[in-house]
């Protein structure tokens, strides 16, 4: 007999990068990416073996892949973010000091949706803001093609995943995940932020309101007045 389970899950992928600047990358976004299935779209060989001792003594969970068309990663993929059926992909080049080496955030569907996510339906028209005026509980997800505006805190745990802009009024200590064009936030607490596939260095979110967006291919943190 067969039993299977249907589970939504997180992934990041890793397109290239030597050892030792992914070993830094991972190890200064500790904190996030152990929440996540990290996934090598290039075989890890004998001069990663430094790179594997690493990932098995921090405990992660991953997985290797031949190339990347076995992801939904085409080669046109590496310089936007793609929908392909139940995958989306963010595209991403690290942008600190430390690697240019290439990653990619992806959400994974599989089989079914999980019963803690709150997902809107695709569409091929405008998607309308999604307005929340409350507490965004641990463990809850939510998950949106448009915008997204919540007034109220985002508690350790929670999740929320937007293809649209993000506004958030409230202390952030989940994870928020954006592939829009701006992100209004709060003071971040304990949280984690993805801006159009690129993880934020926390300690430059230091106003009480954040405005973040890229301009000239770099990202820019000012303080909303």
């Amino acid at each position: 007999m067969v039993k299977t389970r249907q589970k939504n899950f997180r992934a990041f992928i890793f397109v290239e990068g030597d050892t030792e600047e992914t070993i830094a990358y991972i190890a200064k976004n500790l904190e996030l990416l152990k929440s996540l299935l990290l996934v090598f779209a290039y075989p890890l060989k004998e001069h990663y073996a430094p790179l594997l001792e690493y990932l098995n003594a921090e405990g992660f969970h991953f997985v290797q892949a031949n190339n990347t068309e076995k992801l939904g990663l085409e080669s046109n993929m590496m310089k936007e973010s793609h929908k392909i059926a139940s995958i989306d992909v963010a595209q991403t080049q690290m942008r600190d000091s430390i690697s240019p080496a290439q990653t990619a955030n992806t959400n994974f569907a599989v089989n079914a949706e999980s019963q803690s996510a709150l997902e809107l339906p695709d569409s091929t028209h405008a998607q309308d803001t999604l307005v929340l005026h409350r507490t965004i509980r641990s463990g809850e997800e939510i998950i949106t093609r448009g915008d997204i505006t919540i007034f109220g805190r985002i508690n350790s745990g929670a999740h929320i995943q937007s293809d649209g802009n993000v506004q958030i009024f409230g202390v952030i200590s989940g994870n928020v995940f954006c592939n829009g064009t701006y992100m209004i936030l709060g003071k971040v607490g304990e949280g984690n932020i993805l801006f159009q596939g690129e993880i934020l260095d926390k300690t430059l979110l230091q106003y009480p309101y954040n405005k973040v967006y890229k301009k000239q291919d770099s990202i820019i943190i000012e303080e909303l007045r």
